[in-house]
């Protein structure tokens, strides 16, 4: 596995962003499934923000796992912004909980068939239900929850069985972060000819648990201050460490790329395409 090599990235704190924007999300899953054959080994994306950049730098598993990852979308607006400073064209904030719908829609000609995998007891099956209402035709083949806590060997035997069994395209998994990417990273291999990406809350957003932050909210870039309102006593300490932390961190790389005989940020795999203002 490894990034997809048409799309353009650049190194934020060790993570290769993609510069990619909807329309590039969904031009690189319809290469991969047009391209990819059955049994070359599945991929995965993942959908990343501030909160995971921060965390990846004291977890060496979800390290790994960004590196591995076919695509790693700017979910979060600070992800797209840095990649514009940079002087990236073509990067736009790519939000999961947008992705899903959008991805829904432009597998129905296609015939992409959807595997949802997460969420509490019946939510899975809740979201296949709203995703096939607002986009008929919509190929569900699956949806399960699996246990909060780690599966055994035979149970993730088993699920991997169930999955290839289904003949899926597309799995939907929703089992927050880092869980789901770890998840990807260790699974997505044994399941080919599939991309499964990592949404996390769209799980519960377009199920009606949670509430996604009005559109002009969302505009500015205070997603973040929305979530912290409705869910203080959890997310407060976080976003106290992480958005100081995450600052600190691309302030210190931009430091570091402007010395003299400094490494590209972009890093050598860069493809020869990418392109800078």
């Amino acid at each position: 596995m490894g990034h997809d090599r048409e799309t353009p990235r650049f190194e934020l704190c060790g993570v290769p962003v993609s510069v990619i924007d909807m329309d590039g999300l969904v031009a690189a899953v319809e290469r991969r499934l047009r391209d990819g054959g059955p049994e070359e080994p599945g991929s995965f994306i993942c959908f990343r923000d501030a909160h995971g950049i921060v965390r990846s730098q004291d977890d060496a598993r979800l390290h790994d796992a960004h590196r591995d990852a076919f695509l790693i979308a700017p979910d979060g607006k600070p992800l797209s912004i840095v990649g514009r400073l940079r002087g990236f064209r073509g990067i736009g904030q790519v939000p999961g909980i947008e992705a899903i719908e959008v991805l829904c829609r432009a597998g129905i000609a296609p015939g992409w068939r959807h595997y949802f995998l997460g969420g509490a007891p019946g939510v899975a099956a809740e979201l296949a239900e709203a995703m096939s209402r607002r986009v008929p035709g919509l190929k569900v083949v699956g949806t399960e929850a699996p246990p909060f806590r780690d599966e055994t060997p035979d149970e993730l035997a088993a699920m991997r069985r169930r999955i290839r069994r289904s003949r899926a395209d597309i799995i939907w998994i929703g089992l927050g972060s880092p869980k789901q990417e770890l998840w990807m990273a260790a699974n997505a291999p044994h399941l080919p000819g599939t991309i499964a990406m990592g949404v996390g809350a769209a799980f519960d957003v377009h199920t009606g648990r949670v509430a996604r932050a009005p559109r002009l909210v969302r505009a500015a870039g205070l997603e973040w201050a929305y979530r912290i309102a409705g869910e203080p006593a959890r997310l407060w300490r976080r976003y106290a460490e992480v958005v100081p932390r995450f600052l600190w961190l691309v302030a210190r790389e931009e430091i570091k790329g402007r010395l003299p005989g400094a490494r590209p940020s972009i890093g050598s795999a860069q493809p020869p395409q990418a392109r800078r203002d």
